[in-house]
């Protein structure tokens, strides 16, 4: 079809040609560019998923162990008084056990969750620092099922001396005593 037209007509064609081929190319390329970056950055997030994923199946055998562990230590709850009681006198112990004053004691009301039952407690504690130390460290033992929401410490008289306000809350097992799920 180029034959038939003049050599100037032939160069107007391929001009008009290049620039719709340009036209085009300035329309649809920004967009083919973003279409592609979007499915890389799906591609990634995917892949992210993908190993996290794997990481966790690969890991079943210690979560399992850890939820036989949880089910086989975790207190079980029973009144609601009852655990608030239970749990102000073991502090109270552990308290007295590092030489600790206990002050200014509040239960609290705390909501239950589906898998645990949580009895809390805000309180005032006194005495030297190390000794401090010792009383939340042994306060946070996995064992204990402790949780510090609260924790504030302000120096005392004399100086190694300190007082710590607290809010504890320990978790319960969701089943009542006696009952398991």
């Amino acid at each position: 079809m180029l034959k038939n037209f003049s050599p100037r007509e032939r160069n107007l064609a391929l001009a008009l040609g290049t620039i719709v081929f340009l036209v085009l190319n300035l329309i649809f390329m920004p967009r083919l560019l973003a279409y592609t970056r979007e499915a890389r950055r799906k591609q990634a997030e995917l892949q992210a998923k993908a190993t996290a994923a794997k990481s966790w199946v690969e890991r079943e055998a210690y979560w399992n162990r850890r939820k036989e562990w949880i089910e086989k230590t975790e207190p079980a709850a029973k009144a609601a008084r009852e655990d608030s009681a239970r749990q102000f006198e073991e502090l109270q112990a552990l308290a007295r056990q590092y030489g600790l004053k206990i002050a200014d004691v509040q239960l609290l009301q705390l909501d239950a969750a589906e898998f645990y039952h949580p009895v809390g407690a805000r309180f005032a504690v006194s005495g030297p620092w190390p000794e401090l130390v010792k009383f939340v460290s042994g306060l946070q033992n996995p064992d204990r099922f402790n949780v510090i929401p609260r924790f504030s410490v302000k120096s005392d008289d004399p100086p190694p001396n300190v007082q710590c306000e607290l809010e504890i809350h320990h978790w319960l097992s969701a089943s009542v005593e006696g009952n398991t799920p």
